[in-house]
């Protein structure tokens, strides 16, 4: 078996190549999973229900970091990182064809089709070495091999159509100037106004309103039922929102998308977690509403620099001392099980900020005073964008995100943990700058 055209024939095993073949065979298997985590990234906010949903997020998150891993040996290939080439013209015509139809049912069939033809090469790769080399590494393949083959179950019990594509994923690697500084051909995903909700939440009425929150001195469960039912909601949407960002933004570095997989990865997460914890306590998740519209709308068709700000800078960030404060009292008061999820969800979420500001920080050259004046910028048009929604008030936020408003002592030791500057961290402490 050629390891060039793994359907075809051919002599040679891929740990016999000279290094000029080991560097293109490693480079098509580098853009078909990054061009996997893309397509696949686009497609998430259309799947509806979570349980494939959460597959398919699992594989992005697994697939892209592994990407990163063939990025890194094509470069001790001595690849030039301008000969990463792009894939075939042909594959990603084919992604934007799908993500244009705007058909849930069929973009998750692509999606499982694509898993199931990256299964072929990475069991290819595996299967043609005969023992590990200086320039090659089975075990990298068949770990690759078990990520693409993880979610593969839920695809026959949804009783979708069958899509072939392994002549798209097979098509002639195209070495050159790459197109983005990641070597990937732009897609041209269609709009996404509007998100997807699974099927349950039509069930009941929608929020007409703002709803208000229960007293905080009572942790009781009926305060903890309604803090889980809105974060399974807010976790839910922050799902899509670095996953839509990483198919709308094809020119950053690689380093983005590996930061968006695992924002998308954890937030799924995030999701099952509230959602077991809440059924310990005896209730339906599927029993209460999602909020139509939602913050998803105020995010989704914006740029860049505003999805992170709304989301992470000033949204995630507010978990810090929320959670920080509560999840002692959650213990104390003996709802462990509670306290320590939103504990680990806490970790994740200074994580999440922390990519914000790195990514905010690329994006303004390292100018902490811009990435201010454009926090400020972004929450006066989110404010605006929150009337025009009819969202309501509550989801409007203070637009000098970063002074000190006597809200309590701010957790300066997480914030900086967080990616906020010596600057960010003296205004929250109320010193003038």
């Amino acid at each position: 078996m050629n390891a060039h055209a793994p359907d075809g024939g051919g002599p040679g095993r891929i740990d016999a190549l000279s290094i000029g073949e080991l560097a293109a065979f490693d480079l098509s298997l580098y853009h078909a999973t990054l061009l996997a985590g893309r397509a696949l990234a686009a497609f998430a906010p259309r799947t509806g229900d979570i349980a494939p949903r959460a597959a398919l997020v699992r594989a992005i998150h697994s697939l892209v970091s592994q990407a990163g891993l063939l990025h890194t040996r094509a470069l001790e290939l001595r690849v030039r990182p301008d000969r990463l080439g792009r894939p075939s013209a042909e594959a990603v015509e084919e992604v934007t064809a799908v993500l244009a139809a705007d058909d849930p049912e069929q973009a998750l069939a692509w999606g499982y089709a694509l898993l199931r033809e990256l299964a072929v090469l990475y069991r290819t790769s595996r299967d043609q070495c005969a023992e590990e080399t200086t320039y090659h590494d089975r075990r990298l393949y068949d770990l690759c091999l078990g990520l693409a083959l993880e979610p593969q179950q839920p695809a026959a019990e949804l009783g979708l159509p069958d899509v072939e594509l392994g002549a798209i994923l097979r098509g002639a690697h195209r070495p050159g100037p790459s197109v983005t500084p990641t070597g990937t051909v732009p897609l041209s995903p269609a709009p996404c106004p509007h998100r997807s909700y699974p099927a349950w939440a039509g069930r009941v009425p929608a929020i007409g309103g703002a709803t208000p929150d229960p007293d905080p001195s009572l942790l009781d469960d009926d305060t903890l039922v309604y803090l889980m039912r809105k974060s399974i909601q807010i976790e839910f949407i922050a799902t899509d929102v670095p996953l839509r960002s990483m198919a709308d933004f094809a020119d950053l570095p690689l380093g983005f998308y590996l930061d968006m997989t695992r924002h998308g990865h954890d937030e799924m997460r995030h999701t099952h977690l509230l959602i077991e914890e809440i059924a310990r306590l005896g209730v339906d998740y599927r029993q209460f509403p999602y909020r139509d519209p939602d913050l998803y709308a105020a995010m989704a068709g914006q740029p860049l620099d505003h999805r992170m700000i709304v989301l992470s800078r000033t949204g995630e960030d507010a978990a810090i001392e929320v959670f920080g404060n509560a999840v002692p009292r959650m213990r104390a008061a003996g709802y462990e099980s509670v306290g320590l999820m939103f504990d680990h969800v806490l970790a994740d979420e200074v994580r999440h900020v922390t990519y914000a500001n790195r990514w905010l920080d690329h994006l303004y050259g390292g100018d902490e005073l811009a990435v201010e004046e454009a926090t400020a910028r972004v929450l006066r048009r989110h404010n605006e964008l929150v009337d025009e929604i009819g969202l309501g008030d509550y989801a409007k936020r203070e637009t000098d995100h970063m002074a000190f408003r006597g809200r309590g002592k701010p957790d300066l030791e997480l914030r900086a943990l967080a990616g906020f500057s010596e600057r960010d961290l003296r205004r929250l402490a109320g010193d003038t700058v």
